[in-house]
């Protein structure tokens, strides 16, 4: 299990750097797009959570599939209510860049989201 994490975190590290290099793309080539300036906070607190929820999904899918989609839904879940209180204490806190944080934020999770749906996806698939 460890390699496979390790395997993954580098993968997931790799995945998170070309969204960076993405970001600093599309400041420099549309400047108009509006990007918060707290698009790297933002990228450094979900990487770390998404590490960390990839690690506890990782070690459940070695022991029963009940407890891997309890767990998974269980981390779902608490993930969901933690980002939307983020988002409502930052957008009460900071009503002028609360549109172009949300909308940040928004298209990062979704790209985490993805790439995390896949890694599960293809670490459950059977073998051949």
């Amino acid at each position: 299990m460890e390699t496979t994490f390790k395997k993954l975190a580098i993968q997931f590290t790799s995945f998170v750097l070309l969204l960076v290099a993405a970001t600093l793309l599309l400041e420099y080539l549309v400047p108009a797009l509006k990007v918060t300036i707290h698009w790297p906070v933002i990228l450094l607190v979900m990487y770390l959570l998404t590490l960390g929820i990839l690690y506890l999904l990782v070690s459940s899918l070695k022991a029963r599939m009940v407890k891997f989609v309890n767990t998974y839904l269980l981390v779902s879940f608490s993930k969901m209510m933690l980002y939307a209180v983020l988002l409502f204490v930052y957008a009460w806190l900071n009503p002028d860049d609360a549109v172009s944080f949300i909308l940040t934020f928004l298209v990062y999770y979704l790209a985490l989201l993805i790439y995390e749906v896949a890694v599960l996806v293809r670490l459950k698939e059977p073998e051949k």
